[in-house]
């Protein structure tokens, strides 16, 4: 089966159904550190005021006894995921006594390692289970890469959308692609039908990731106690990355995530397992080959830019559930906390979102080979650590040429590259507009282009810029905009 960014864009317009495109489920989920008003790691346990950390499905912690957890259910607005987020928020300050929410995605003033407390879920075996992994974790990567927060966006298509699209595009549809009921095969079930659409997302946002990196990182810097982790990962960094030692090496002047390089969250030996998301039985296949190899302890550990999601029922795990029942939704996991947003993030980066995540539908579902995803990861590094540079280049992948890695790309500025990605957007939006009568997804998107523009506007030169002209350090923009979000 295969489509492309026309049929689709067509498909909505001709059939007056621009509403449908606002059809979904959509959840967050924020991670933050509880700090001291100095800035400091709080070293307290779990506060009593917010529940039963193992049960609460709403307040939990992540790695750290001090990393809380906020989890939406998922609703069919994003404005409604984004109002359950800051009630829980809410929720949570009222529960701190004197401590407060971290407002950045890279930590806050560590103790030592040894210092730092894995999250305790008690004495039954559920709880030892999750501390039992946890220690494995600080085992494999020390505990302070583990202390990084970051926003999880969670999305899911909507039944009246996929409905729609399978009754135009799949019903007569064979495997393989072939269209007609004159030729011998299977036609797509409708399960296959929604695998597709999924993982057509997914590739799509892996090629195309590097834009909202650009756009909503907001990591560029740390503060002292976070330098043995940057140490150990240098070297190793450059060794990987060849092409990149020049602007690696100017990472403080040019980074928007650090969070999302080689600075933060990375498991090298999880590269050597290539994962390009053309088949479910893929995915679940070479996730299956890395726990029985120990390069993984559980699923959750496999550090990727976006995940296949299932709904899982009580006792399960999740490749059981989606090698049962399939992709129910997807998991992005690039996007950085915002520190002048209240909630970790606005709605109007969720707006675009929004937009985003469609358009890496409509781009089509062609494969990803293995070329691809190595370009589209340089691309990733690249600007997660030099993204402010405004000579940077990146590698725009040519489907035609892939005889050699060397004549599978082009390059392209970022500037450029990012205008015929708005382009797309700006359509997407205009269809979306016209559903709502509104102009919120147009606004949006226009603002966002205005970034290619002027970097001074994107999230992470406002942070070096506000430290510069306040003469701050990390540690004090963080504990400035942690007690303003606080008395919001």
């Amino acid at each position: 089966m295969e489509w492309d960014y026309a049929i689709l864009n067509n498909v909505f317009l001709d059939d007056n159904e621009k509403r449908l495109l606002l059809d979904g489920w959509w959840g967050i989920e924020r991670e933050s550190q509880r700090v001291n008003p100095d800035g400091s790691l709080a070293l307290t346990p779990h506060p009593q005021a917010l529940g039963d950390k193992l049960t609460n499905t709403r307040i939990t912690t992540d790695f750290a006894e001090s990393q809380l957890e906020l989890v939406t259910p998922p609703y069919n607005t994003i404005d409604a995921a984004y109002e359950s987020l800051l009630e829980i928020q809410k929720e949570v300050e009222q529960g701190l006594a004197d401590e407060l929410m971290w407002p950045l995605s890279m930590p806050p003033k560590l103790p030592d390692e040894e210092a730092i407390p894995i999250a305790y879920f008690g004495e039954t075996p559920a709880g030892k289970e999750k501390e039992l992994y946890r220690q494995g974790l600080a085992k494999r990567y020390g505990k302070k890469m583990q202390m990084i927060s970051g926003i999880h966006y969670n999305y899911s298509l909507g039944n009246k959308l996929t409905d729609f699209l399978y009754q135009r595009m799949g019903a007569g549809i064979i495997d393989g692609g072939i269209i007609g009921n004159d030729k011998i095969g299977t036609r797509i079930t409708r399960r296959q039908f929604d695998e597709e659409l999924y993982l057509a997302i997914v590739r799509n946002f892996l090629r195309y990731r590097w834009l909202p990196i650009y756009l909503f990182g907001a990591s560029p810097n740390i503060d002292e106690t976070y330098y043995s982790v940057i140490c150990k990962e240098l070297e190793a960094i450059k060794q990987d990355y060849p092409d990149c030692s020049q602007v690696i090496s100017d990472f403080q002047r040019h980074a928007t995530s650090l969070r999302v390089s080689r600075y933060g969250y990375s498991n090298s030996v999880q590269q050597q397992y290539t994962i390009l998301f053309n088949s479910l039985t893929e995915y679940i296949t070479t996730i299956r080959e890395m726990l029985q190899g120990n390069i993984l302890q559980k699923e959750n550990e496999f550090y990727s830019s976006i995940r296949l999601k299932p709904v899982l029922e009580p006792g399960e795990v999740q490749l059981d559930a989606l090698d049962k029942r399939g992709i129910s939704y997807i998991e992005v996991r690039i996007l950085d906390l915002n520190p002048f947003a209240n909630g970790g993030i606005d709605l109007e980066q969720l707006y675009f979102m929004q937009v985003f995540m469609l358009y890496c539908l409509f781009e089509g579902n062609a494969n990803l080979s293995k070329h691809e995803l190595e370009i589209a990861n340089e691309n990733h590094h690249l600007v997660s650590m030099a993204g402010r540079n405004q000579e940077l280049r990146l590698k725009r992948f040519k489907q035609d040429a892939c005889k050699s890695v060397q004549d599978a790309y082009e390059s392209v500025s970022l500037v450029d590259f990012g205008h015929e990605i708005f382009d797309r957007l700006l359509q997407i939006a205009m269809i979306m507009d016209e559903g709502t009568g509104t102009v919120k997804y147009q606004t949006v998107v226009k603002a966002e282009e205005e970034k290619l523009k002027n970097p001074d506007l994107l999230l992470a030169s406002r942070i070096c810029n506000e430290m510069l002209e306040n003469e701050e350090s990390y540690l004090q923009l963080g504990i400035r905009y942690a007690k303003l979000h606080r008395h919001v």
